[in-house]
């Protein structure tokens, strides 16, 4: 009897002991998952982040990008007029030896806005006052101005004109290239975002469901 029961006190004590063990083992794979699923969850978090960050940078290199298109797009248009108009000019005024002051007058207007928009643009280096108050000048007392001043003048308004053409044309070669590599390296930041948050979302997908399985088991 002595035997049976220290035999049954045996298997009751190791009873015990595989309950604490697998007890034990249980609370530790637990403790696992639970530590597991919150290292998931801190990726999802910071995955998410990251997209939501990459995001908001591409929507704004694109309103920085709109806004430099419409600035070209102005200065483009401005110098293509201008470069235009002082073409015309220059075939009026060289189409005679000596322009009269009709012809002078006639491109009176395109002279200013030329040079307006040179100091704009911080261009043609200033323009002699001498030859903007010739132009706006009117003969008084129904007197014509000199001849000889006509000449001087009118050859001077020539040269002027064909530096602020040469002047908008190399600004124009100018304003292309800029424009040019800017959408260049527009293009290139948004591929790499884009590719970027591609790589990110498949990486969120994954991370959600090993957490969807770490939840199941």
């Amino acid at each position: 009897f002595a035997c049976f029961c220290k035999d049954t006190t045996k298997e009751k004590l190791e009873a015990i002991q595989r309950g604490e063990d697998e007890k034990a083992a249980l609370n530790a794979d637990i403790a696992e998952l639970s530590s597991k699923r919150d290292a998931l969850d801190t990726t999802i978090k910071e995955t998410q982040d990251e997209i939501d960050l990459n995001e908001r940078s591409t929507k704004q290199a694109a309103e920085e990008r709109e806004k430099t298109l419409k600035l070209y797009e102005t200065n483009t248009a401005d110098l293509t007029s201008a470069i235009d108009s002082l073409a015309g000019a220059l075939k009026t005024l060289k189409a005679s030896k000596s322009p009269s002051l009709a012809q002078i007058k006639s491109v009176s207007k395109t002279v200013s806005t030329a040079v307006m928009l040179a100091d704009t643009m911080g261009l043609g280096g200033g323009v002699d006052k001498k030859f903007m108050a010739f132009l706006q000048q009117e003969p008084s007392n129904g007197n014509e101005v000199p001849m000889e001043d006509y000449d001087f003048h009118s050859n001077g308004i020539i040269m002027l004109l064909e530096k602020l053409e040469k002047d908008f044309r190399a600004e124009k070669v100018d304003v292309d290239k800029i424009e040019a590599s800017s959408l260049a390296e527009f293009e290139s930041y948004t591929q790499t975002k884009t590719d970027l948050v591609k790589e990110l979302n498949h990486k969120l997908e994954e991370t959600k469901k090993e957490k969807e399985q770490a939840i199941a088991d």
